[in-house]
């Protein structure tokens, strides 16, 4: 079993090495202050050192460490910065490296080939073993100390860590780079990068070069040498092209970059890049086993830039969204499957009265009543809102709220959203528009009445005036009969217009004849004017069933419109009333009011039908309107129309059920 000890317990990043070698690894748990002693006694296999930054006294702990117990592997964890660092000043050079910060499946993918190269040396106890002066950096050299030369594992378990912790694509380009020259040795060596917009490859990292070389070399997707690597989809050397004439322009292409070697470096089929190496500083041919690890080293490469571009593209499409919430005139909020809110963005946040940092990744308890249960209803049973108007704040915003179930690719449930638009000013605005056009419509209504008045009051207040003079003068009586009752109708008159407007009627119904109906109706026309029931021809139709209304309401409505038939001229008015063909087989009984208005010639006959439009015009009658809400207030029904030159009011009224005479005219 092997051995472990770490030398900075309490450190983050520790504990969470800790939970993933515990299976493989038996853990001494040291005190920190004794630990370096207990190593001269202990057998460890390795000892877990984390280093935020280069201290002189971890530098120390290394030493004395290496020192007391040489054949043990000693793992630094630390942030790619401090590895760059340690290992270019020759300071701390530890045998592995763990780059952090990383996520689980990173750390483990850093932590696997360690635990593999020393349990596999564990048989051999001095295959691990270093001096306390460190290894060196120094490409194809030699140690001097060891006289060999460094352990490719730790080389690339190194080189693996800083890929997999880092997303940026030169960072990767480095490590992939600074390991293959540390593994081989070579002179110069030069990673071309497929570029998708230009389609061609660039230079992307290069050494041993000339400047010329490095700002000038590029190849298109279909130059030789590309294409020979994609056909052959493996190793291209300079001894395989000089002996096949038809690779010439491959040859000068692998010579230009200064190379003996070419290997692809592809990801899922896909040519990505290309590495062309140099010859070896010492002069040695490059052996199979190094090839081997340099294709597996560029294959890892090749996935992280893969994983780092789909980081970018992520995140790209995440500032892109946020762009969008963060402009969006509606607020939107989130919840996400375990209960907390996922998104709220700036215009829901002012809305609400939130702060987004404080409402993001809290429950659904922060938000006011009742939007949680909205959101909470919408995710678990899935009963989704479409412009519910919600006042909250005691009343104080109105909102206008909608809210949708979220689905992934696969139909599975993600979340529910909310829409949310504050429109409290919209609502202010809209009150206090209402109440302009209410006191506008006041004011044309008190000026037409105060106008239509103002006439039979004139003669109300000349007869109150003469009346303590003239009481016994027989003409002044004659004139009181005639002149002043007309007068008072037409005030009584003028008042149900204004009710009828205001508001109809709900008086108690009782069952009467039509023709008993159309006689009150002209009865009243006689009280206004006493010679005008002599221009109203009524037409007997038979026998009619008997309606259900108020006897003065649609009496009064009748009257209105005869008055607007005869008009200022006395048309000629006739009136027919007769049974129609109705829906599902009713019956209704229709009253038609027939007269010539010439003057009313240029107006829609609906139109005086509309209190706005009659009290908009002055010189359009009210009693139209107001003969529509009484009939309506009775369950009738009222149209207007021309024809043949005539104005024709047409009333439909329901006979009443529990008639039982169920005549015809023909009958």
């Amino acid at each position: 079993m092997t051995n472990a000890i770490f030398m900075a317990p309490t450190g983050e990043w520790s504990r969470r090495v800790r939970s993933l070698i515990a299976e493989r690894v038996t853990i001494l748990d040291l005190d920190p202050e004794f630990a370096t002693t207990a190593l001269g006694t202990t057998h460890v296999d390795l000892v877990f050192m984390e280093a935020e930054f280069v201290t002189d006294l971890l530098i120390a702990s290394l030493h004395q460490t290496r020192a007391a117990y040489p054949n043990c592997a000693v793992v630094c964890i630390a942030p790619d910065e401090v590895a760059e660092r340690a290992g270019d000043e020759g300071t701390l050079v530890p045998d592995f490296w763990v780059v952090v910060p990383a996520v689980d499946g990173q750390l483990r993918a850093q932590i696997a080939p360690i635990l593999a190269c020393v349990e596999g040396n564990q048989s051999s106890p001095t295959a691990l073993s270093r001096p306390a002066t460190g290894l060196s950096r120094q490409p194809g050299i030699l140690d001097t100390a060891s006289g060999r030369q460094p352990q490719p594992e730790n080389v690339i378990s190194r080189a693996v860590g800083r890929m997999t912790g880092s997303f940026d694509v030169d960072k990767l380009f480095a490590a992939c780079c600074d390991a293959v020259q540390q593994l081989t040795g070579c002179v110069s060596y030069c990673l071309l990068w497929h570029n998708a917009e230009r389609r061609r490859f660039e230079v992307a990292r290069c050494e041993g070069l000339s400047p010329e070389i490095e700002e000038t070399c590029h190849f298109a997707t279909t130059s030789a040498l590309p294409s020979l690597i994609q056909q052959h989809r493996g190793l291209v050397t300079r001894d395989m092209l000089s002996q096949a004439p038809e690779d010439t322009p491959a040859l000068r292409e692998l010579e230009m970059c200064g190379g003996v070697l070419a290997m692809p470096v592809s990801n899922r089929g896909t040519l990505r890049g290309i590495i062309i190496l140099g010859p070896k500083a010492i002069g040695e041919p490059y052996l199979v086993r190094e090839v081997e690890t340099l294709m597996m080293l560029s294959a890892s490469m090749a996935a992280a830039v893969r994983q780092g571009e789909l980081h970018r593209e992520l995140e790209l499409s995440n500032n892109y969204i946020d762009q969008i919430l963060q402009s969006m005139a509606s607020g939107i909020v989130t919840l996400g499957v375990d209960g907390k809110i996922r998104v709220c963005n700036p215009c829901a946040a002012r809305a609400l009265q939130l702060d987004v940092d404080g409402t993001i990744g809290q429950d659904i308890r922060v938000l006011p009543s009742p939007l949680g249960d909205y959101l909470y209803a919408c995710l678990r049973y899935g009963e989704e809102r479409s412009r519910d108007e919600v006042n909250v704040s005691r009343g104080a915003k109105s909102l206008r709220v909608s809210t949708r179930r979220l689905m992934d690719q696969a139909g599975d449930l993600i979340g529910s959203m909310m829409l949310v638009e504050d429109i409290s000013a919209e609502k202010a605005l809209a009150e206090e528009k209402r109440r302009a056009e209410r006191n506008a419509v006041i004011s044309q209504i008190v000026a037409r009445f105060a106008h239509e008045l103002k006439n039979p009051l004139a003669t109300i207040r000349t007869f109150t005036e003469l009346l303590p003079t003239r009481y016994e003068d027989p003409e002044f009586h004659q004139f009181c009969t005639e002149h002043v009752a007309r007068d008072v109708h037409r005030l009584d008159d003028l008042v149900a217009k204004l009710v009828s407007l205001a508001e109809p009627p709900h008086p108690t119904r009782e069952l009467v004849a039509v023709p008993e109906l159309l006689q009150l109706a002209v009865d009243r026309v006689g009280l206004l004017d006493e010679d005008a029931p002599e221009s109203i021809q009524v037409i007997p139709n038979g026998t009619l069933p008997q309606v259900r209304v108020d006897t003065n309401t649609m009496a009064a409505a009748l009257a209105h419109l005869l008055r607007y038939g005869l008009g200022p001229e006395r048309n000629a008015v006739s009136v027919k009333a007769e049974l129609q063909a109705g829906p599902d087989g009713e019956q209704p009984v229709a009253i038609s009011i027939r007269a010539t208005a010439d003057d009313q010639n240029g107006i829609d006959p609906r139109l005086i039908l509309e209190p706005s439009y009659v009290i908009d015009h002055p010189n359009v009658d009210l009693g139209p309107s107001a003969s529509q809400r009484l009939i309506e207030s009775q369950g009738g029904a009222l149209d207007a129309y021309r024809e043949d030159g005539e104005m024709v009011f047409r009333i439909s009224l329901i006979p009443d059920a529990a008639d039982g005479t169920g005549l015809t005219p023909e009958e």
